[in-house]
C-alpha cells in the first residue's frame, strides 16, 4: 500500500510541475533576416499542442485572411480582418518541433505573404513580425505590401496590417497524470481502511 501512495504522490507531483509548465513559453522562436536587414522569426511547437490564435487589430485598407500552414497539410482558415478584436480560434497545431506559420492572403491584391522561412515569400522580403509577449505568448504583426518596402515611403513596412497572437495551450497529458495520482490516492486510502 505504501508503494502505490508514493506512485500516487509522485504521479500528482508531476501532474502539478507539467502544468505549471504549461504555463511557460511552449513555442520558441528564431530570427532570420531579409535584405533590409529586417528580422523574422521562424515559430517552433514544443510538445505539439494545440494553438490558441486570437485576433488583436489592423490598419489596412485591403482586406485580408489569415491561415494557418502546417507541413504536409492544406491551409485552415483561422479569420479575415473585418472580425472584432480578442476574437479567438483554438484548433491543432504542428506535432512536437514542428513549424509553427501563417499565410495572409490579401484579398484585394491576390498577394499571399508567409511568416517564417523568407523563400516562401516570393518577394523575399519579411511580413510578419513576431515579437514575445512573455510566457509562451507571441504577436505578430504582418506587412500586407510587397517589397522593397522604400518605394511606399517611409512608413512601410509597419507590420499592422493583421495583428494577432498565438500560444500552444496546456497539453492535457498533464491533468491527466495529475488525476491519476489522485485516484492512486484515494484508492490506496480504501485499501488501507479495508
Amino acid at each position: 500500500m505504501m508503494n502505490l501512495k508514493r506512485a500516487g504522490l509522485a504521479a500528482i507531483f508531476a501532474g502539478v510541475m507539467v502544468l505549471g509548465s504549461a504555463n511557460a513559453a511552449l513555442i520558441t522562436a528564431g530570427d532570420e533576416a531579409d535584405a533590409n536587414g529586417k528580422v523574422d522569426d521562424t515559430l517552433t511547437s514544443q510538445f505539439g499542442g494545440d494553438l490558441l490564435i486570437t485576433f488583436v487589430s489592423k490598419s489596412a485598407a485591403f482586406t485580408s485572411d489569415l491561415y494557418l500552414q502546417v507541413m504536409g497539410n492544406p491551409s485552415v482558415f483561422l479569420f479575415d480582418n473585418t472580425v472584432a478584436g480578442g476574437t479567438s480560434v483554438t484548433l491543432g497545431g504542428p506535432a512536437a518541433l514542428g513549424e509553427i506559420w501563417f499565410k495572409l492572403s490579401v484579398v484585394d491584391t491576390g498577394a499571399d505573404w508567409f511568416s517564417g522561412n523568407l523563400g516562401r515569400n516570393t518577394d523575399v522580403f519579411v511580413h510578419a513580425m513576431i515579437t514575445s509577449l512573455g510566457g509562451g505568448v507571441f504577436e505578430i504583426g504582418f506587412e500586407d505590401l510587397p517589397g522593397p518596402f522604400g518605394v511606399f515611403g517611409g512608413n512601410e513596412p509597419d507590420y499592422n496590417d493583421f495583428i494577432f497572437t498565438v500560444q500552444e495551450v496546456p497539453i492535457p497529458g498533464a491533468a491527466i497524470l495529475l488525476l491519476s495520482g489522485l485516484a492512486g490516492l484515494g484508492f490506496a486510502g480504501r485499501k488501507k481502511q479495508a
